[in-house]
């Protein structure tokens, strides 16, 4: 089942955005259980309280499910640090990023148990090098092409053939891991520039503070 990064941002705002980040990420939560989303972890990165971000990890068709939150959120409710002449409209933003490949699963690279044996083209050839009569002899080196990622390796180390492709299929393994980190970093890049793509323009939702300061989605256009 696919993973996806939902992911609530304060962008750069102050505060009181941070606040409804906290706020949001609950109703984003529960928005997503709802709607048949299993949600595997929650990272907070600051304050609980005010956090810069939260992320949701979770499983399952996330852009569809979320299609309609995606995008800028609006909370009116005035700040009771600046006054009544004080700004009373804050933004926060809700994307959604494919998580890495790797992210908390537990692969183990080396022991190459991902790898489908089905997926596999293994042949022999001559080993090369120094070695005397027995490489002129014997087909002990293995070429094994994994069909879904186009990678192919070429092994020669062990004298036996066995241990050959045991070991070319470890290789693999390690550059079917190192390829994900590095999607699973550019991800990553990815989601920490949300928090500077922030668009204070026409938000998809706009809240009211409810009872004990609860989320409540507000009726047509609130004014500025």
């Amino acid at each position: 089942m696919s993973r996806s990064w939902v992911q609530i941002s304060a962008g750069r705002g102050p505060v009181e955005v941070r606040r409804f980040v906290a706020r949001l990420a609950e109703r984003m939560e529960a928005l997503c259980e709802e709607r048949g989303l299993v949600v595997v972890d929650v990272t907070v990165h600051g304050d609980e309280d005010a956090p810069g971000s939260v992320e949701i990890l979770v499983e399952g068709d996330a852009l569809r499910c979320l299609a309609g939150e995606i995008g800028t959120h609006a909370l009116v409710e005035r700040s009771p640090e600046r006054g009544r002449a004080a700004r009373k409209r804050w933004f926060a933003g809700v994307a959604v990023h494919p998580a890495g490949a790797g992210a908390d699963s537990g692969v183990t690279a080396c022991a190459g148990a991902d790898i489908d044996p089905r997926e596999l083209e293994i042949s022999a050839c001559r080993a090369s090098g120094p070695g005397g009569q027995h490489v002129n002899k014997t087909l002990s080196a293995v070429r094994i092409h994994h069909r879904p990622s186009g990678i192919t390796v070429r092994v020669a180390d062990e004298r036996s053939q066995h241990a050959n492709v045991r070991r070319g299929v470890e290789r693999i393994a390690e550059r079917l891991a190192a390829r994900a980190a590095r999607r699973a970093a550019e991800g990553e890049v990815a989601r920490w520039r949300e928090h500077d793509r922030l668009v204070r323009g026409e938000p998809v939702r706009t809240y009211r503070a409810g009872r004990r300061g609860a989320l409540e989605v507000a009726e047509g256009r609130v004014a500025r």
